[in-house]
């Protein structure tokens, strides 16, 4: 079975903007190129990604990271009602943002390791892998 990786917000931002630590997503993005791993985002951290560009940059440039997203072997996982209830148990059991328990909820339905440089996950450690980027901020 092939590794299987969730990329939360925070690692598409850090590799976006070339932070500490986008070396390790870019590695991720190649690995899955090649077929040797599975990445997946949720649906919700896509709009929270898109939100975030948009507020620092403006529409245009949120539209044009959308857009290179889209190109990533990166398979977007919708927001459906099974999704939301382990998102929603996630964030009632947990510190976590909202959509910090979507990145959650991925991890458990696929079986995934989460990247990140988002400290709040250390909430989670006890129950799910988390590959650490460098902190950024």
């Amino acid at each position: 079975m092939k590794a299987r990786c969730v990329l939360d917000s925070y690692a598409v931002l850090t590799y976006l903007k070339e932070e500490p630590g986008w070396q390790k997503v870019r590695c991720a993005l190649w690995a899955a190129m090649r077929r040797q791993t599975a990445l997946y985002l949720s649906s919700v951290n896509l709009g929270e990604i898109y939100y975030i560009v948009y507020r620092e940059n403006g529409p245009a440039l949120a539209d044009q990271a959308l857009a290179l997203i889209k190109l990533w072997p990166v398979n977007v996982v919708p927001a459906d009602s099974s999704l939301a209830l382990i998102a929603g148990r996630m964030k009632a059991e947990n510190r976590i943002s909202y959509a910090d328990a979507y990145v959650v909820a991925t991890a458990l339905k696929k079986k995934a390791v989460i990247l990140t440089g988002d400290r709040e996950f250390k909430e989670v450690e006890d129950f799910l892998k988390v590959d650490w980027l460098p902190k950024n901020k």
